[in-house]
């Protein structure tokens, strides 16, 4: 089944599991490890709809 969005229609635990994956990378760059920076990792088209829906900000 499918929202009038056109979005999977999912349980409060699916939409749980699936808000569950978005992560926050650190990354450093080989040549200089000393410096590193997070990277969070970009919301699927469900996973901002929720975001949204809950004015919050991933």
């Amino acid at each position: 089944r499918r929202t009038d969005h056109g979005l999977p229609v999912h349980s409060f635990q699916s939409l749980l599991d699936d808000l569950g994956t978005l992560c926050l990378n650190t990354v450093s760059m080989p040549s200089n490890p000393a410096y590193s920076f997070d990277q969070p990792t970009q919301p699927t088209p469900l996973q901002a709809k929720a975001f949204d829906l809950l004015g919050v900000s991933p």
